[in-house]
């Protein structure tokens, strides 16, 4: 069955629409009833609900129940044609001043919409009596183009610009000109959808509770859905013409997000079937983004796999910028973990499972998998990085220092809870390999040195030993341990390694040869290494 138009709704008969005194038509005559309304034009202001009274009101609908009987009779008497033109001219005066005051009443509604103000009251007043004389599609479109003009007013003192949001502008804007207009439309949807809209749905129901069924929605979309889906469609408009790059990602969530969470609000007020079109429409948009946000995590991934290896020369085997890039980037998008667990359908393009070692893939949520990929692309990234260095110690060194920093990241967010244990366990163990490797290529030399298998030369290896012990004191004094903890436990594992070793030479041949340095020496040599060069030094901690 075809929907009925708000015309043909209006031109039914409805009990609802019956004033509550019409039963008292009959104790009145038509001549009293004359004279009221007469009265009540004369002395009408319509800035005041005083005219509104209830003789006048009664008397507008006896006047109209008469003249449908005099039609309805088909008399012919002249007396009779006297008196169905004057009180049809009279009701037309009568209908010319209430839409008067229905503008001015609708013109005062505070945006609060407190349901027992004089001038919501006086509205339902007048749009009663209207809808109930024959004069609904009058008091409708007085309602409507009122209500329309004060939304549009709203919503530009609010920051809405209709003609800022089309295709052909949002195509040209610079992206720093965009991402206001993102965060201001991100900071105006909650107000436009929770206040403005629920307001005006609220008010409509409220004004035309007496019509008959269906009218106040009709009425209510015709006036909010095409400024909310001009409104609502920025999104989608943003989604399909922005050119896929990572710093444009977290924008795009913002839109998803207040979007989404404002779904079940844009269900509940455009429910009805002449509103659905805002619903479709917030529906289209958040898929639209969805595919937007995909893409873009793509070229984050394909971003990090480009980086130069040109880039590659840290100071010291610190942390590489793209590190802290990646896992800041990571961090922050590890936030938005709802909405990426629905945004997210599919394995990142490019994840090859037979290189990609994540324990129970098929377990994981998709999320996990695609953070995990990006991690490991980051530290394949970061092994070739490595490869640059000359001194393996360093080269170890600067994994060390880059993987324990990308833990650090990841217990410190939501990136722990989308990983799990399991990743945090397998990537501290292998944070733990790269120390040893550090200490082993960089330290172990020293103790052999001082191996009491070796019998010969005791003082030629001891003068060598304190030769490669201070080159590398001054060589190292540039080198990063940003991770405190790691710091520490490297400091334990040199002096493990070079402190007993020394204190069994030492023991061997204090004797017999003269040596400047005792085991404690060695120790505190070490110690303060590890606590006044750049090794402790923290560079760039966060």
């Amino acid at each position: 069955m075809a929907p009925k138009t708000l015309r043909s709704l209006l031109a039914q008969p409805s009990s609802k629409l019956v004033p509550h005194h019409h039963h008292h038509h009959q104790s009145i005559s038509i001549s009293q009833s004359i004279s009221t309304v007469r009265s009540a034009i004369s002395h009408w202001d319509p800035h005041s609900s005083d005219s509104l009274s209830p003789s006048f009101l009664q008397a507008t609908s006896h006047l109209h129940s008469h003249l449908l009987h005099l039609s309805a009779s088909h008399a012919s008497h002249h007396h009779t044609s006297h008196e169905l033109v004057t009180i049809h001219t009279l009701l037309e005066s009568a209908m010319q001043h209430l839409k008067e005051s229905l503008k001015y009443h609708l013109f005062h509604i505070s945006s609060s919409l407190d349901s027992h103000s004089d001038n919501i009251k006086a509205a339902c007043s007048i749009a009663e009596t209207m809808l109930s004389t024959g004069y609904g599609e009058e008091c409708v479109s007085t309602y409507q183009s009122m209500r329309q003009s004060t939304l549009k007013s709203q919503m530009v003192r609010l920051g809405f610009d209709q003609s800022a949001h089309q295709p052909k502008f949002v195509r040209k804007l610079r992206w720093e000109t965009l991402d206001n207009q993102i965060k201001s439309w991100r900071d105006m949807a909650p107000v436009v959808v929770q206040s403005l809209c629920s307001d005006e749905h609220r008010l409509c129901h409220q004004i035309f509770a007496a019509s008959p069924e269906s009218v106040p929605d009709l009425i209510f979309s015709t006036i909010t859905c095409d400024v909310t889906l001009s409104f609502l469609t920025f999104p989608e408009t943003v989604a399909v013409n922005l050119k896929p790059s990572p710093e444009k990602l977290f924008r795009l969530l913002d839109m998803y997000v207040v979007l989404s969470d404002l779904l079940p609000d844009i269900e509940s007020i455009f429910g009805s079937e002449p509103a659905s079109s805002v619903r479709s429409q917030v529906i289209s948009s958040l898929g639209k983004l969805s595919k937007a946000i995909r893409a873009v995590i793509s070229e984050f991934e394909l971003a990090i796999q480009k980086d130069p290896l040109n880039s590659s020369g840290v100071p010291g085997g610190a942390i590489h910028p793209l590190t802290r890039y990646v896992m800041n980037y990571l961090a922050y998008l590890s936030d938005f973990e709802h909405s990426l667990q629905e945004i997210l359908v599919d394995l990142p393009p490019n994840c090859n499972s037979s290189f990609f070692n994540l324990p129970n893939l098929q377990d994981e949520s998709i999320l996990s998998v695609t953070i995990a990929w990006i991690l490991f692309v980051l530290l394949c990234k970061i092994d070739s990085k490595a490869e640059t260095y000359s001194d393996v110690a360093l080269s170890y060194l600067f994994l060390a220092n880059n993987l324990q920093y990308i833990i650090g990241k990841v217990e410190s967010c939501q990136l722990r809870k989308i990983l799990g244990d399991e990743w945090v366990n397998e990537h501290n163990m292998k944070a733990r390999r790269f120390v040893e490797g550090h200490v082993r290529s960089g330290w172990a030399h020293m103790s052999e040195m001082l191996s009491v298998e070796n019998e010969n030369g005791d003082v030629e290896r001891l003068r060598m030993f304190l030769l490669a012990f201070d080159m590398a004191m001054k060589e190292r004094k540039d080198w990063v341990i940003a991770d405190v903890a790691m710091r520490h436990e490297v400091k334990l594992m040199v002096e493990a390694m070079l402190v007993p070793a020394y204190r069994r030479w030492y023991s061997s041949h204090k004797d017999f040869v003269s040596v400047r340095f005792s085991p404690e020496n060695i120790k505190k040599k070490v110690e303060r290494f590890y606590e006044d060069s750049n090794l402790s030094s923290g560079y760039g901690s966060c």
